[in-house]
């Protein structure tokens, strides 16, 4: 949770329209001596929302840091560790378990980042992750931050789980840094990245745009960037879903068919010829969001700054430090930044766009029309609420991450994050194990005495119906 006062009007007014309803991170205005606003400002607001409001992460009884820290990290892989691969690039291992193949592939994915097989257990004091073959085509991942492990997963999918350890470690080891989960590719002199809500296509986009010999691929997934507004390059192949959805022009369906390296039957890496190694650094020039429509042609509309903020922040997978300075930083940083937002239905439409806008060194290139800013998109159709006597789990393939006062889900299926502000963050932490509704009611009624048990229930049960609408949980009948 962040304390409204932190940050600017217009950033606390875009933020909740730009997250999605089911995680939303709500400013919560500062009262006197710090603590949180506890009165329910709108009966309409959603349940993440309402969870919110309840209180700052700081003000919270001990009880929810309690359950916060049951079961938030696994520090210890499982025994025996037969082979562990380490970097220089991030102080964190991924410990082998009968995975040969895991070793070949990540050095193939991250051909930057110097990665080395070595024979033996990891040093006991560096956080490992731990991969797992369970079959001969199969493997069982589990994550240092996560934890049930992820199970049945093919040899992309396990090469990704590490990835993304990967990657949150070494921003996890660069205080100040930003790691902006968005797509960027540099055209001319132009670093353009595109982040956007769930599926909402910057992976493909980015590995579309990066199949031309003139624009660089920086990244598809997370984009560090340093104090100074210097984005850095990590060097890793993108990753697409596999098959290509229809709408794919034929020669992009040549190039993915002819560079893929790591793949199985969901998900392949490709390789790109133009790609930015590892450590390269670039000016971040412009942010784009991406809508996708379901027809119609694509269309660049200006972004008001504080939405442009409000994205920034939700995209962050690093600890953003102290608040006040962490909004300072992003309210300059979309100051400097060309702020765009992306409608569009067909993805050639899209990256021919986005050619003419940003081939010119003047942004935007002669000729261009960006329209208004768009209205604030409407929250989403509010998710049926689920029954409290139903007994819940999470999904197998979710894993979690905690990060400063809030948890990160990270889905395989989509490569999708999800953010959850601290109380939702402790309702999942009491989710590890299978349990019923009414348990975990019963949990925060305990840690908020002063809120009424039936409104307890009614916002759980709303966010639990979010939860399963999105497959971060499952439900079964008693």
């Amino acid at each position: 949770m962040v304390p409204a006062a932190a940050a600017p009007a217009e950033v606390q007014a875009a933020v909740p329209g730009v997250v999605p309803a089911a995680v939303q991170a709500v400013p919560v205005p500062r009262a006197e001596g710090g603590t949180g606003a506890r009165e329910h400002a709108a009966s309409s607001t959603v349940c993440a929302a309402r969870f919110a409001v309840w209180g700052s992460y700081a003000d919270m009884p001990d009880l929810v840091r309690t359950i916060t820290a049951l079961g938030a990290r696994h520090h210890r892989a499982p025994d025996p560790r037969l082979g562990h691969l380490t970097t220089g690039k991030a102080p964190h291992a991924i410990a082998l378990q009968g995975a040969a193949r895991i070793g070949p592939a990540l050095q193939t994915v991250m051909p930057g980042w110097g990665l080395t097989v070595v024979p033996d257990a990891a040093p006991p004091d560096m956080p490992a992750s731990t991969i797992r073959q369970s079959g001969p085509r199969h493997y069982e991942f589990r994550s240092w931050w996560g934890g049930a492990p992820l199970t049945g997963m093919g040899l992309a999918g396990a090469t990704c789980g590490a990835v993304a350890d990967l990657c949150q470690s070494y921003c996890d080891n660069r205080p100040g840094i930003l790691g902006l989960h968005c797509g960027a590719v540099r055209i001319g002199t132009h670093l353009v990245a595109f982040t956007g809500p769930y599926r909402a296509g910057k992976t493909t986009l980015v590995t579309r745009l990066g199949a031309d010999p003139d624009v660089t691929l920086f990244c598809d997934d997370v984009l560090p960037v340093l104090p100074d507004g210097q984005a850095v390059a990590l060097g890793i192949q993108p990753r697409l879903r596999l098959p290509l959805p229809g709408g794919m022009s034929p020669a992009f369906r040549r190039h993915v068919a002819r560079n893929l390296t790591i793949r199985d039957r969901r998900y392949g890496y490709v390789r790109t010829l133009h790609q930015a190694p590892h450590g390269t650094r670039a000016p971040l020039t412009a942010l784009i969001v991406l809508s996708r429509q379901d027809d119609g042609p694509a269309r660049l509309h200006h972004m008001q700054p504080g939405d442009a903020a409000a994205h920034l922040i939700r995209q962050n997978l690093a600890d953003p430090g102290e608040t006040e300075t962490h909004y300072d930083r992003l309210a300059a940083m979309v100051e400097r930044l060309f702020c765009l937002t992306l409608v569009y239905s067909d993805l050639e439409d899209a990256v021919a766009l986005i050619r003419r806008t940003f081939d010119s060194a003047r942004l935007p290139a002669p000729g261009i029309e960006i329209g208004p800013p768009l209205p604030p998109a409407p929250l989403e159709s509010p998710a049926p609420a689920a029954d409290l006597r139903q007994t819940f789990h999470r999904a197998q393939d979710v894993t979690d991450r905690v990060i400063g006062g809030d948890t990160f889900l990270w889905q395989m299926a989509g490569r999708n994050f999800f953010r959850l502000n601290p109380v939702a963050g402790a309702a999942w932490t009491l989710l590890e194990c299978s349990t019923t509704g009414a348990r975990i009611a019963a949990t925060l009624t305990e840690v908020f005495p002063d809120t009424p048990p039936e409104r307890i229930s009614g916002d759980l049960a709303d966010l639990l119906g979010h939860m399963m609408s999105r497959d971060l949980i499952r439900a079964t009948n008693r």
